[in-house]
């Protein structure tokens, strides 16, 4: 049997490890030929080992694996492994200076420096996923053999119930296809074209929707005025490269607070986004391996019963259930520290019967209304006092700085950070509900495309505290303006110019650099993926749309797969059998799909890596 894995980044290391232990544990004598297709080889395009090393994960390195474990509700059997973490400090030195990485210095001083609180680089993560291939290789049955090839797949054809993957030069066949496919590029927008154009007449740079790694912004002088669209995750990277990795030093100075130190290379940077704001600091994780708060409302048994009758749930409820979950967390921790005479044990089992809304045992209890949760002030945190360039500028430095003490507190101790927690903990029953189609189209689009989404991702997708000590830093130091909600890019004479069209002054700032500081979305109908747009048109793959009730057809632009194997499905519904897609080129058929793997929380990536290498070696026998 031959098994193709497009993509080596995390999840087809993940099907690698799984296919090698069912074997084992099958005992499975077939003679399988397991062939991996990445130009950028083990660990993928995302986690170069050999990117520049300001780069960060945003997610903990203790809280990071590609091992699975005994919390994995799975049918094969677990096979124990090291976190990044404790990889890094027990093993990785010695495969760091037994291997030729471009950055070794640096990667040998960040493991010194690694605590279990640490975000580890990017490019470490990937070194980790190096040596986790090479382990699992080690224990490949005799009856296995590897391959690992540079070329782009891009075609893929059926015949005679095999899969002919095609590059430039080769054609190969293969019985199984696990796609994991990773970022993407979008063509270009209209409003992007003309940027670009603009650009290259008036003699400018202009950066568009790209990984920030794989970006050359080297070229971009002091005396440059850089304005960045966008405060996400991108956002820090694009930072970090201009300021940081440009000889620009942080440091606390004698009362705790992180400065900046200018090294004379960093250009002038203006940023904002329609919300003008920064996603929120993740907080100080104070939780164990696997601890996680309790779930009421949108619990486990909740949503598989939903799922087990095939009951579906509307929007409002959703959202309902989800708000009510945080909030409950947010009030036992806010009752922990500011109310010692609740008990918090008999609080807690009030709320959670308390399926209509907390508003009469908040009032039982002489809760205070400044303490009880504000959704639209935490949807939009900017007051309506501020109006105008300067009140945006007094408030933005002080609204950092809380959000700065707010995290640091941590997520068993602040409320807002705990709440903040609880959301990202809901995350399994959220996609449950996604991926099992138990919201209408209609629902689905309005509650969670349209609402949802960006929600989350500004309280719960956020980068670590210390990334927002570094934007405060770096505006107290003259570098960085964040120029107010609304933002605004205009092209204007011979440069270009972005203001907020929410503050009354509309204060403009000229650049002669402008960069998208996003992240392409994932979208089946702008990617310049060759492989994913042959396959549409080879009528392999169709794109996931939903039917409103207007009669009006939404594309979400994922590619459709079913519900329990992550199959692709062709326009005419038809499966095709063990071509396994999954993660960022789903995303919109299931939800929030990229990320690493966690330990001890029964994760879905894991899970799906098990049941992709179950399907395999049961469709062999």
């Amino acid at each position: 049997m031959k098994i193709a894995l497009i993509g080596a980044g995390p999840r087809n290391l993940m099907a690698f490890e799984r296919l090698v232990y069912w074997a084992l544990d099958r005992k499975w004598a077939d003679e399988v030929k397991i062939l991996i297709f990445d130009p950028f080889g083990i660990g993928g395009r995302v986690w170069n080992p050999n990117q520049n090393h300001e780069l960060k994960m945003n997610s903990l390195a203790s809280k990071i694996t590609l091992f699975t474990d005994d919390s994995i509700q799975m049918e094969g059997n677990p096979h124990l492994g090291p976190t990044l973490f404790e990889w890094a400090t027990t093993l990785g030195k010695d495969f760091i200076e037994n291997n030729n990485f471009k950055r070794q210095k640096l990667l040998l001083e960040e493991i010194d420096h690694l605590t279990k609180y640490s975000y580890s680089s990017r490019a470490l993560f990937g070194i980790y996923q190096q040596w986790f291939f090479q382990h699992v290789e080690k224990r490949m049955p005799s009856n296995f053999s590897i391959e690992i090839h540079s070329n782009l797949i891009h075609n893929v054809k059926f015949d005679n119930e095999k899969y002919i993957l095609l590059t430039d030069e080769l054609a190969y066949q293969v019985d199984a296809i696990s796609a994991a496919l990773g970022e993407g590029m979008d063509e270009p927008s209209d409003a992007e074209k003309e940027a670009q154009a603009f650009a290259e007449a008036h003699h400018l740079k202009y950066v568009p929707v790209r990984y920030p790694a794989e970006v050359d912004v080297d070229d971009i002088a002091p005396t440059d005025q850089v304005i960045i669209r966008g405060l996400g995750l991108s956002f820090i990277d694009y930072l970090s490269e201009l300021t940081e990795r440009r000889g620009g030093v942080f440091q606390r100075d004698e009362r705790g607070s992180l400065i900046y130190t200018r090294s004379g290379d960093e250009p002038t940077i203006y940023a904002s986004s329609r919300r003008g704001l920064p996603y929120h600091a993740r907080g100080l994780d104070q939780k164990k391996v696997g601890e996680t708060y309790p779930r009421y409302f949108l619990s486990d048994a909740y949503v598989n019963n939903l799922v087990l009758k095939n009951q579906s749930i509307t929007g409002s409820e959703f959202i309902k259930r989800i708000t009510l979950d945080v909030e409950l967390t947010y009030y036992v921790t806010l009752a922990k520290l500011l109310y010692p005479d609740i008990n918090p044990v008999e609080f807690e089992k009030e709320l959670a019967t308390a399926s209509n809304g907390f508003k009469k045992i908040l009032d039982k209890y002489n809760v205070s209304a400044k303490d009880r949760v504000d959704w639209s002030a935490w949807e939009n945190p900017i007051p309506t006092s501020v109006t105008d360039t300067a009140s945006f500028t007094t408030f933005i430095k002080t609204y950092l700085q809380q959000d700065i003490d707010i995290a640091n507190e941590g997520n068993k101790v602040s409320p807002f950070t705990s709440a903040v927690e609880k959301l990202r903990e809901l995350r399994s029953n959220i996609r449950k509900i996604v991926t099992y189609e138990l919201l209408s189209d209609d629902d689905y689009v309005k509650y969670i495309l349209k609402y949802f989404n960006a929600l989350n991702s500004f309280l719960a997708v956020g980068p670590p505290a210390f990334r927002i000590e570094q934007i405060l830093a770096l505006i107290k130091a003259g570098v960085l303006t964040l120029t107010g909600p609304g933002m605004v890019v205009e092209n204007e004479d011979d440069h270009f110019v972005t203001y907020s069209s929410v503050l009354s002054d509309h204060q403009r700032y000229s650049g002669n650099v402008l960069i998208e500081g996003r992240l392409p979305q994932p979208s089946a109908e702008t990617t310049q993926n060759p492989l994913i747009k042959n396959l549409l048109a080879n009528k392999m793959a169709r794109i996931y749309s939903l039917y409103l009730s207007d009669g009006t057809l939404f594309k979400t632009g994922a590619l459709d797969v079913t519900t329990e194997t992550a199959e692709l499905v062709t326009p005419n519904g038809k499966i095709m059998p063990n071509f396994f897609l999954w993660g960022l080129p789903t995303e919109k058929r299931h939800w929030l799909t990229n990320g690493a793997p966690i330990p001890g929380v029964n994760d879905v990536r894991l899970r799906m890596a098990d049941m992709i290498a179950a399907r395999i070696v049961k469709s062999a026998k």
